[in-house]
């Protein structure tokens, strides 16, 4: 993979509309616990190694719901392919460092922190 591709706003794109029907087919479902309507109740995100600027916020929310029902308000949040559970950094990032990893190097560690900003204590 290409560190090119990060710059490239069309794979941020690319990713966001795989979170969007992610979302749809999960707000589709309802609610696991009681089957309820689902409410849009989106909470931000500070992701860091971002995509570009134009997109800063379009990711600065991820999906999430919660159950119309007084008696359940279950929160339901979706699969997504740009975060990975709290992690503060986007998967793509992570992806990328994973590939990284043959071992943590002073030079990798110096292209990733020129690329995305990710410091070499993060990185170990």
């Amino acid at each position: 993979m290409s560190h090119i591709l990060f710059f490239d706003a069309r794979l941020f794109l690319l990713l966001m509309r795989a979170d969007d029907d992610l979302a749809a087919g999960a707000r589709a479902e309802g609610c696991g616990i009681c089957g309820g309507v689902l409410h849009s109740a989106r909470y931000p995100r500070k992701p860091r190694g971002g995509p570009p600027a134009q997109l800063k916020a379009e990711y600065s929310r991820r999906h999430s719901f919660c159950c119309a029902n007084d008696d359940c308000r279950k929160r339901t949040t979706p699969p997504s392919l740009r975060f990975l559970g709290r992690r503060v950094y986007l998967g793509a990032i992570v992806v990328l460092t994973s590939a990284m990893t043959g071992g943590v190097t002073l030079k990798r560690a110096a292209e990733l922190n020129e690329l995305v900003g990710v410091s070499m204590r993060t990185l170990q």
